[in-house]
């Protein structure tokens, strides 16, 4: 899987109920393609960290994982629509010789 950039974390993060109303900001962002480029489970660096050292990314990490599904949906819609868009030009053709 390529990487993702935050541009489109921020565009997906949009869409969500929870942040239709809320501003997003770049470091959550950031975060999150953090967690979906290298996993859950690597520290985030000295940059994106909060400054409380208690500070837990649970919420990111959700958000993450999310992220990876809703690409994987995407995924599966585009491999439908060219299965679909492959069979109605083959039907188109048999339509056609027959008329």
């Amino acid at each position: 899987m390529k990487k993702i950039t935050t541009r489109k974390i921020k565009e997906w993060m949009k869409t969500l109920e929870e942040n239709k109303w809320r501003k997003t900001y770049d470091v959550d962002a950031r975060r999150i393609a953090h967690f979906v480029n290298y996993g859950e489970g690597v520290e985030l660096p000295k940059s994106l960290q909060k400054k409380s050292k208690s500070a837990n990314y649970i919420r990111e990490a959700d958000m993450a994982k999310k992220f990876v599904k809703h690409i994987k949906e995407q995924d599966k819609r585009k491999k439908i629509n060219v299965v679909e868009s492959l069979l109605r030009t083959k039907i188109r053709k048999i339509l056609r010789s027959n008329t």
